[in-house]
């Protein structure tokens, strides 16, 4: 099955040229890395990483997410890319694994993993189930594919997971299944998420901060409880807890809010770029 670029001229251009210009943008803008990646130098990842990203438009939280795949292109070019995000549609089953196929955006096709889509379906017992539902109408996945793209083309695979269930319990039966897929060299782990969500600039910055505490940290518990107890609207706590589960070290990239961007401090969403390793 062939998934449409759904969100395309919604939150990232809808040309390729268009949309190639749009990334640039985001990697000279003030807010991003200031500079465009060397992609002329980019070898094979040798190691696995993990990254915390935002998926907002590429307006408001493309030049954070430009910090992010910066730092990748300097460590190499993965063989297969798992995305996980939450889910905003209510579609769906609670951990769903888009199975099959290929993925498009403006910039061309990706292959879906099928075989270790497969292996992690099979590895939980299906817990996680081949379900396309919950990938139709969800955004947080298909914005960081141009990124991906852009740095690294089109060879690489990606098995897309959206987590409606974000408990402790299912980070705990991901990250038992995703552990060995880590020990492969040349495997991402992206983490979609925005961080805080409508309220000022300031209040969004010191929340992003007490959560980014925890991340930082790598308690999972800890996570959980800082942002119910200061009421931090974090969209995607599943699968920021997953990265922070299957990484020693976590290395903070950006962090601002959505105010830098559309100069509205008054009704911000905070967004995160971080590498994990």
């Amino acid at each position: 099955m062939r998934r449409s670029a759904v969100f395309a001229s919604k939150f990232y251009a809808g040309t390729k040229d268009e949309l190639i210009s749009q990334i640039e943008s985001c990697f000279k803008s003030k807010i991003g890395p200031g500079e465009l990646p060397d992609r002329n130098q980019i070898k094979e990842l040798k190691r696995s990483l993990g990254l915390i990203s935002p998926h907002a438009g590429y307006m408001f939280s493309g030049p954070v997410a430009a910090h992010g795949f910066h730092y990748l292109c300097n460590y190499g070019k993965p063989k297969r890319v798992v995305l996980l995000g939450p889910n905003h549609s209510g579609y769906g089953s609670e951990l769903s694994v888009w199975p099959e196929g290929e993925w498009n955006t403006p910039l061309g096709d990706v292959k879906v993993d099928e075989q270790l889509a497969d292996e992690i379906i099979e590895g939980s017992g299906e817990t996680l189930t081949g379900d396309t539902t919950a990938h139709l109408y969800e955004h947080c996945l298909e914005v960081q594919l141009p990124f991906l793209q852009y740095c690294f083309g089109n060879d690489f695979t990606i098995v897309p997971i959206v987590m409606t269930n974000q408990s402790k319990v299912a980070v705990e039966r991901i990250v038992k299944i995703l552990s060995s897929v880590v020990k492969e060299p040349g495997t991402l782990i992206i983490a979609s998420s925005d961080l805080n969500h409508y309220e000022d600039h300031e209040t969004t910055m010191k929340k992003g901060e007490l959560l980014i505490e925890e991340i930082k940290g790598r308690n999972v518990d800890n996570l959980y409880s800082t942002a119910r107890k200061n009421r931090i609207t974090a969209c995607g706590l599943g699968p920021i807890a997953v990265v922070m589960s299957l990484f020693d070290e976590i290395k903070v990239l950006k962090h601002t809010t959505s105010a830098e961007a559309s100069g509205d401090r008054f009704h911000t969403v905070g967004y995160l770029s971080a590498l994990a390793k």
